[in-house]
């Protein structure tokens, strides 16, 4: 039987002013309980993540950070990252230079800064990015930037201009009023079909690389040892996935996933890729283990 796997957007799909509710939460808790897998998959960052599921005790088997672009395990500890090309930030700075309605964040495995600003509004997520300026931003490694807009025609000019400027080297990720900017490689889909990937590997030897690295499919043995391939490994359990998320950079997580649901405030585009509505997590979790849903 295929191990069964709910890989679960956040904000706007569980988390509601800066809180899960109760009852998500003890279905999350029951799923986990019955041996299933629990993947939290977020543009979130690792201090982002933290701030959410620390204080509410919320665990969890893997999280997929930075819209894809980063992997983590239940104690958040990071197992995959790729960082976005040198000169993208100040590339964008430089476009958004002077534009009303415009704030930039960057994202890294370390802290998230705000570097440029003329909304001034802010939420309680938002108070986690310390102010900086370009010059903080030197020899940083940065995983992602988003960017948030209250001017609709200015996000859509911004999204043109990084298709064309920084193509097959990042790419945006619309979130509601944000463009999440990571590795071109990166997405929510892309992470899940990595994580789960990785998690269908056989178990490795005694004396193998035993990190849990979810890159661990990478490393081979030189030596090619006839003893190796003689050792038996058990078959390892197929996983079924199932997604859930509300907006547009869910999509590729539903497309990845082999059942997709949206909540019922969805975008008509997120929908449209999906098996179906659900109202909750929990009624998705209570339907899946038999239970009736709210």
């Amino acid at each position: 039987m295929p191990r069964r796997l709910i890989s679960t957007d956040l904000d706007g799909t569980i988390v509601f002013n800066g809180t899960i509710p109760l009852r998500d939460r003890e279905a999350m808790a029951r799923w986990r309980e019955a041996g299933n897998l629990l993947v939290i998959n977020t543009g979130r960052s690792v201090s982002a993540l933290e701030h959410v599921v620390v204080p509410m005790g919320l665990e969890f088997d893997n999280a997929i950070l930075y819209t894809g672009a980063a992997i983590v395990d239940e104690d958040i500890r990071v197992r995959h990252s790729t960082a976005l090309p040198p000169g993208v930030v100040e590339d964008i700075l430089d476009f958004v230079e002077g534009a009303p309605g415009v704030t930039v964040f960057t994202t890294g495995l370390d802290e998230d800064l705000l570097v440029y600003d003329t909304i001034g509004t802010g939420s309680e997520l938002l108070t986690l990015f310390r102010p900086a300026t370009r010059r903080d931003l030197e020899g940083r490694e940065i995983i992602g930037v988003p960017l948030r807009f209250t001017d609709a025609e200015m996000a859509s000019r911004t999204e043109t201009y990084l298709r064309r400027r920084w193509d097959g080297q990042a790419v945006g990720f619309r979130n509601q009023d944000f463009i999440d900017v990571v590795p071109a490689a990166a997405s929510k889909g892309e992470g899940l079909r990595r994580l789960v990937a990785s998690l269908s590997e056989p178990p490795a030897a005694d004396g193998a690389d035993s990190t849990g690295s979810v890159d661990s499919a990478n490393s081979t043995d030189s030596a090619g040892s006839a003893d190796s391939a003689t050792v038996p490994t058990e078959p390892v359990e197929p996983i079924e996935t199932w997604s859930i998320g509300d907006s547009w950079n869910d999509i590729s997580m539903h497309r990845a996933a082999d059942h997709a649901y949206a909540l019922p405030w969805s975008p008509p585009e997120v929908v449209a890729q999906c098996d179906g509505t659900v109202s909750s997590l929990a009624d998705l979790i209570d339907s899946l283990m038999g239970r009736p849903t709210a």
